[in-house]
């Protein structure tokens, strides 16, 4: 059963993905994996962090992938008192029994060759975050996925398990420093909400033009739990493709909303799937798109209501240049009567009238197009810890700021 498993998934190696540009994964070599027990920020560490907004966080990281080697905080230090772990999954499994069960449930391992190139070569690096139930976690639960080198393969598995009753604020950083041009991320999430529970997941990308990345997400949310995602994105890559896949059952919520800032040649391919699959579930994607220079994105929406519910699409896109392309997908599908379903999609540029006004008040012709960029990206997402808003707050300016300069 194995061999045949293991045949499959060599034929899904070939396999392309349903969206997005095809990547050779040839052109990527891999290193063997190393797990440090022990977590140490250093001087270069902290200048990469520095590119995502996490510069006052450091010291408050948990979990640390750096290509293929994964450093942790094994005494837990921060996270004690909530008796929540995190921890390499490779450890996980030989530490918890049910950790098994979980892997690969929500995310098909021959659904693409990414998938498949993880599942055979990734060992199982990555996160797993364990939550007990009837706990608040007070504070955000901070990792951070680099790579260093070009010509590199980065696989990372991540699992959280947000036990019944319970409340946590995850937020994750990927990128690569200045000087990487040529690298492929690929990172498998499968998130579990359990009943009545909450799952705050902030994912803030920079990365750099030659950089593909290829991260597949699916999150199961239990009876009453609910479910917010905050996704960034302000730097140039050669190419993005994700579209997380969102289970709601009975009375329960999930809210998506993303900011994309495509930029240079880059092909963005960002979307998101909620299916409606409880009576009573609600659903929202929202997202914010801005493109400068040649840069090109597909922003892809999909509610699929199963069961009698409510979901709503927002789509909002603003060219800053003539050779940018924004295009807006989005889906509702209804199979069960009394469902209501919306959407609302809007693409255009920058208004003059609005930059004369702010020039008339004194400000200079960037100063102004920075303030209506700023305004037109912010989304307010509700409940997210103040510190996680900072941070947040922080790359929404460096965005507006760049978008400025075009």
């Amino acid at each position: 059963m194995v061999s045949d498993l293991k045949e499959e998934l060599i034929k899904a190696l070939k396999k392309p993905s349903t969206f997005g540009p095809d990547i050779d994964l040839s052109d990527y070599g891999l290193e063997d994996p190393k797990i440090y027990d022990r977590l140490e920020v250093s001087e270069e560490l902290t200048k990469i962090i520095s590119r995502i907004g996490l510069e006052n966080e450091q010291l408050n990281l948990n979990y640390v992938q750096v290509d293929e080697s994964a450093m942790y905080d094994a005494l837990g230090r921060s996270l004690r008192k909530y008796n929540t772990r995190i921890l390499p999954l490779r450890k996980a499994l030989d530490d918890f029994t049910y950790v098994k069960d979980l892997m690969w449930r929500l995310v098909r391992p021959d659904l693409d060759k990414y998938t498949a190139a993880n599942y055979l070569y990734g060992n199982e690096l990555g996160y797993f975050i364990y939550v007990p139930p009837n706990t608040k976690v007070s504070i955000p639960i901070y990792s951070c996925l680099a790579i260093t080198s070009n010509n590199k393969m980065q696989l990372a598995h991540n699992l959280i398990y947000v036990d019944e009753g319970s409340e946590a604020h995850v937020v994750t950083g990927c990128l690569v420093p200045h000087g990487v041009k040529n690298s492929l991320h690929i990172g498998i999430s499968e998130f579990y909400v359990k009943r009545n529970a909450r799952l705050t997941f902030t994912m803030i990308h920079a990365w750099s033009e030659g950089v593909h990345v290829r991260p597949r997400t699916g999150v199961d949310v239990d009876v009453g739990g609910e479910y917010v995602n905050y996704y960034v994105t302000y730097s140039p890559v050669a190419s993005l493709q994700t579209y997380p896949v969102i289970r709601l059952g009975a009375g329960s919520k999930a809210s998506s909303s993303s900011v994309i800032a495509g930029s240079g040649y880059g092909v963005y391919d960002v979307g998101t799937k909620i299916i409606l699959g409880g009576d009573h579930s609600t659903a929202e994607i929202v997202s914010k798109v801005i493109t400068k220079d040649s840069s090109e994105v597909n922003a892809r929406s999909d509610i699929t209501a199963e069961a009698v519910g409510r979901g709503h699409v927002e789509c909002l896109g603003l060219l800053l240049s003539q050779k940018s392309k924004i295009s807006s997908i989005p889906s509702l599908t209804s199979k069960k009567p009394g469902a209501t379903l919306s959407h609302e999609a809007a693409i255009g540029v920058i208004a003059q009238e609005e930059l004369e006004y702010l020039m008339s008040k004194g400000f200079k012709e960037d100063e102004a197009k920075s303030i209506v960029t700023r305004g037109f990206i912010d989304i307010n997402v509700k409940n997210i810890p103040p510190t996680v808003e900072l941070e947040i707050d922080r790359v929404l300016d460096l965005i507006a700021k760049s978008a400025a300069s075009t």
